[in-house]
């Protein structure tokens, strides 16, 4: 009775982050295995924990532990080739939402409000990076399918991660 009065106490905009952390990783965990249930389902039901400990403490490591196991499993059921268009994309916006949102529920708390210039902000940066995502994935469908390359993936990979650091440390500077 107490926790129902305390829950209650909380306003809506933690509640609907935490719903929104809860329903992007599950859905990066269903999508990234694709029904596959022999190793990348199994990497994927082994995430579930960390999912409702996200849910829970979205600044703790649950968020990035679902994010791994949803790229584990798209690995182990693609590996080197090239997988169908429309689940990229899905996964893609799966993973963004899911990162953004627990950012977002971290950096707000359980009892915190929230302005909504912060809301407009948050949406603004999850859709300039959905753009970018859709428009490098219309340019490579557009180009066709390269031959698999781990290398080139490799490199596919670190760029990706210095695109999205750049903004990240110009900002902090």
């Amino acid at each position: 009775m107490r926790e129902a009065r305390r829950l209650r106490e909380v306003p809506v905009a933690p509640l609907v982050c935490r719903g929104l952390v809860l329903l992007t990783g599950a859905a990066a965990l269903v999508i990234a295995p694709g029904g596959r249930l022999v190793l990348p389902g199994l990497v994927a039901l082994l995430a579930v924990p960390a999912l409702l400990g996200a849910v829970l403490n979205p600044d703790g490591a649950g968020p990035a532990v679902v994010l791994g196991a949803a790229a584990a499993a798209w690995t182990v059921r693609y590996g080197v080739g090239a997988p169908p268009f429309g689940a990229t994309l899905a996964l893609a916006a799966a993973v963004v939402l899911h990162h953004a949102t627990a950012a977002l529920g971290a950096a707000i708390g359980l009892a915190g409000r929230i302005e909504p210039a912060v809301v407009l902000r948050w949406a603004g940066q999850v859709g300039v990076v959905l753009a970018v995502a859709g428009a490098l994935a219309a340019a490579v469908r557009w180009l066709g399918h390269p031959p698999a390359s781990v290398p080139l993936e490799l490199a596919g990979l670190v760029a990706v991660v210095l695109v999205a650091a750049v903004p990240v440390l110009l900002r902090r500077g």
